[in-house]
């Protein structure tokens, strides 16, 4: 029968390709006929959704959208703030070498600047600075050569080969809907002004079957009250959320990685049983990708040869990318922001917003470095009648280590910073304090070549000449050499060679051992 080569498949994951493409979408802006005339912008701040993605030959199609929410004074007595809400279409192609249809995009968006300017009273420029983050996976099977079959006398040289095996490579999605109830303190709500929505993945762990999800979802909320004032609130809601993501073959001894997005997010003022409005109605969805990896140790096919015929090995080398661990902390940044020289004092705090920005990251041993700086944004009441409301910006600095054991030099880290609180206070009628908990994550990976058996196949039509083998040969072990490598130049076995020569511990053969070999024992047969 023919040679076979029996192989296991196991699922694997390469990043094929990874792109960063800075943008700019810039639109001009009209104001809403039922907004009043703009006096001066205040914060101007994007969020940017991705709708659908299409991976083709050596690129990525992304769809979007930019919703842009603008703050601003309005040109009235008072000068009382209003906002309005646009948004702009997202499409761009990302250029991935190596992709192909089917392969499995990422794509992370960091808004690295916001510029919003005046054109007249009823119009304003929008330009939005944007990072598109895109990476490209392929998961396929690893095939993993574990037998030969086909000839009595095959010599199979076996390695253990350990990797992380791929269990469940998930892309979902899910809808959590809430009812928020404003405190009794607070004022109805007459209009709102601006949300924000972010989302932050606690923990993920694995159980039998399934994969376990907790988080918070956050939202803050600026608006103006329903009071004989119309004075500004700021609320900030907490939503905890527990999801399950079916994973049959998954156990609690495995490894997961999760990666949580804000995807669309509708908010509705309702009345509660008063006849208040006081009652807010959240629609959400959550993004959520999910590998769960095993660890996998098998004993592969390194090599292979018979001592009565001739077989041809074949080889390749295969690059995959292997999961190392993660790890999630916490910094702790508490800074005041000053306002400028120029600008009037502080009355009141209205809304205060930071987003973190990555701007480096380094590997070290066992741990990542992620340096960045902290964009805030407030809005505040003066004690200036003719400048009642002023914004006030600043970039914090921040620098962090995470720990991931099993980290080294040359690997790569997938790194996420999030706020996951944020307070603030009036320290004077100059300065506001803010103390902000980033939550850092970082997933790593090395890249891992692996020469592989792929084939083995008998050389038909070629024999071994027995009458040219000396009866008796003597071989000096060179440097490199093993029972393996010598017994398969001498077409015998390492069974025989141990045998005969009488060696101890077959795994080592120091450098000018004498080993004997007969030639009535290559066909691997002991007198």
């Amino acid at each position: 029968m023919p040679v076979e080569l029996i192989k296991n498949p196991l699922k694997v994951c390469k990043i094929v390709g990874e792109n960063i493409y800075s943008t700019v979408v810039e639109e001009d802006i009209n104001v809403p006929d039922i907004n009043p005339d703009v006096y001066k912008i205040l914060a101007p701040t994007a969020t940017v959704l991705i709708k659908d993605c299409e991976v083709l030959s050596d690129k990525v199609l992304i769809n979007g959208q930019v919703l842009i929410n603008v703050l601003y004074e309005a040109d009235m007595d008072g000068k009382p703030m209003h906002s309005m809400d646009v948004s702009a279409n997202l499409s761009q192609t990302i250029e991935i070498p190596g992709a192909r249809a089917k392969m499995k995009e990422f794509v992370n968006v960091v808004v690295q600047h916001i510029e919003c300017s005046v054109i007249n009273s009823r119009k304003l420029n929008m330009r939005v600075i944007m990072d598109l983050g895109c990476r490209v996976e392929e998961l396929f099977d690893l095939e993993l050569a574990s037998d030969v079959r086909g000839l009595s006398d095959i010599q199979i040289l076996r390695e253990p080969c350990k990797m992380k095996q791929v269990v469940s490579y998930n892309k979902d999605q899910y809808n959590i809907n809430e009812q928020l109830v404003i405190s009794p303190e607070k004022p109805a709500v007459h209009k709102i002004l601006k949300t924000d929505f972010k989302v932050m993945l606690k923990d993920d762990k694995i159980t039998d079957g399934k994969v376990e999800l907790s988080g918070v979802m956050g939202i803050n909320v600026l608006y103006i009250a329903l009071d004989e004032e119309n004075s500004l609130n700021f609320l900030e809601f907490e939503v905890p959320f527990n999801q399950y993501i079916e994973v049959p073959a998954a156990e609690r001894n495995m490894d997961c990685v999760t990666d949580l997005n804000p995807g669309q997010f509708y908010l509705d003022v309702a009345e509660n049983e008063e006849g208040e409005k006081k009652v807010l109605t959240v629609e959400a969805v959550i993004n959520v990708n999910t590998k769960v990896y095993k660890d996998a140790e098998e004993e592969a096919v390194a090599d292979a040869y018979s001592p009565s015929n001739i077989i041809e090995v074949g080889k390749e080398m295969v690059k995959m990318n292997e999961f190392v661990g993660k790890g999630r902390s916490n910094t702790v940044i508490k800074e005041s922001i000053s306002i400028r020289h120029s600008d009037p004092e502080i009355e009141n705090i209205c809304y205060v917003n930071a987003v973190p920005l990555i701007n480096e990251t380094r590997i070290l041993d066992d741990k990542v470095l992620v340096e960045g700086v902290l964009e805030t944004d407030a809005i505040y009441m003066s004690s200036f009648s003719g400048e009642p409301m002023c914004s006030l910006k600043e970039q914090i600095p921040f620098r962090h280590f995470v720990d991931i054991p099993g980290l080294k030099l040359g690997m790569q880290c997938i790194t996420k910073a999030n706020i996951e609180s944020l307070t603030f206070s009036a320290m004077n009628s100059q300065m506001i304090e803010v103390r902000v908990v980033i939550s850092v994550s970082a997933d790593a990976y090395k890249q891992t070549d692996k020469r592989l058996v792929t084939k083995v196949e008998e050389v038909e039509g070629v024999v071994i000449d027995q009458s040219r083998i000396p009866a008796v040969t003597i071989y000096l072990v060179q440097k490199g050499d093993s029972l393996w490598s010598i017994a398969k130049r001498y077409n015998t076995t390492v069974d025989a060679l141990v045998k005969l020569n009488n060696i101890e511990n077959p795994s080592r053969v120091t450098m000018g051992m004498q080993i004997m070999i007969l030639k009535n024992v290559r066909a691997g047969k002991a007198k």
